[in-house]
């Protein structure tokens, strides 16, 4: 499942982080003390920090209206649609917060509210939003959604082989390119509990991708 030889110090390297550890951390805190989506003003704080710190805002569109440009976007579109589904929205999020870690029981659950929220995040915008989507999700339960972006779905194919079988089970669950990287990313995660006894959070594993 691995193609290339990991060691010990990268891995531990990886959980010190990187130089956004405290921007991160601030993005974690504002989810964590802002978890519901039940006020439009915290939603579209949320979206927006979010979308433009990790280069995936969300007014980024097609077929946009010139009496929803800007802001009007946020207040008119994105904070009216996310109200709509908060309730949906927020159950996923707390079913899923109860468990400490990916696990292949609750992967189905993780990769059905990734789909979710993209779908959503679609119908806002007419855009593909899946990386969005899982970086929205991960600062809302760090331990249960892996971050998809280009450079680490690049990185994990050069180290991790995909698991065909788990990948077929999930596929109508999901999206396809979200679950290309779940399921490589499950292995890597598994592969380092068993040969070093750590357990590694989708944040560690990004730090791992990202940096080496």
């Amino acid at each position: 499942m691995i193609k290339k030889k990991i060691e010990i110090q990268d891995i531990q390297k990886a959980f010190k982080g990187n130089k956004w550890n405290f921007g991160n951390s601030i993005l974690y805190e504002m989810c964590r003390e802002n978890p519901e989506h039940t006020c439009p003003e915290v939603i579209i704080g949320k979206v927006w920090l979010i979308g433009r710190s990790y280069a995936a805002a969300i007014e980024r569109r097609k077929n946009v209206n010139v009496s929803d440009m800007g802001d009007d976007f946020y207040f008119n579109v994105v904070g009216p649609k996310m109200l709509e589904i908060g309730p949906e929205l927020d159950e996923r999020i707390s079913n899923l917060k109860q468990f400490n870690y990916i696990t292949k029981e609750n992967l189905k659950e993780v990769v059905e509210t990734h789909l979710f929220l993209t779908n959503i995040f679609s119908d806002i915008t007419g855009l593909n939003k899946r990386s969005l989507a899982s970086k929205y999700l991960h600062f809302h339960a760090p331990n249960m959604f892996y971050i998809y972006d280009s450079r680490t779905i690049i990185s994990a194919r050069k180290y991790i082989m995909q698991n065909k079988e788990l990948r077929s089970w999930l596929t109508p669950f999901g999206d396809k390119e979200y679950i290309d990287l779940v399921t490589r990313l499950f292995a890597f995660q598994k592969h380092v509990a068993d040969q070093f006894g750590v357990s590694v959070t989708p944040r560690v594993i990004d730090s791992f991708l990202l940096n080496y």
